[in-house]
């Protein structure tokens, strides 16, 4: 019999593994997650192809997810739709992982943009 718990355990494995090949850095933000006609507060973590956050709702995998992406820097808030691409426990929370659909081509640009500005500003610079 298929054991749901392992696998669920040996996916978070393979995620966890992943993210540490990334290639597009991920920097937390306030965001709103539209849940029906209102939208709840959070932090996510951002990334240029979607967001990650945490929640006491639960999300179906394929659930269609709006977000209010609020770039501090930028003086920024934009709307995103993508799509719930995983669902793993987190602390007696729900992490949801939600890829982008077919966002507008500036509001990617303004990610990109944020996203270029968030590594800027953390990298360590050495001192002589």
């Amino acid at each position: 019999m298929f054991n749901d718990n392992l696998a669920r355990k040996i996916a978070r494995e393979r995620f966890l593994s992943e993210s540490d090949r990334r290639d597009s850095p991920r920097f937390d933000l306030p965001v709103a997650i539209r849940s029906g006609n209102e939208y709840r507060e959070c932090f996510g973590r951002l990334s240029i192809n979607g967001l990650y956050f945490e929640t006491e709702r639960r999300h179906r995998l394929g659930q269609r997810v709006s977000a209010r992406l609020v770039l501090l820097g930028l003086g920024r808030e934009i709307e995103v739709q993508g799509t719930v691409i995983q669902i793993m426990p987190a602390g007696g929370q729900w992490g949801v992982v939600v890829r982008f659909d077919g966002i507008p081509f500036e509001s990617e640009r303004q990610i990109a943009r944020w996203l270029d500005l968030m590594a800027r500003a953390t990298r360590v610079v050495a001192v002589p």
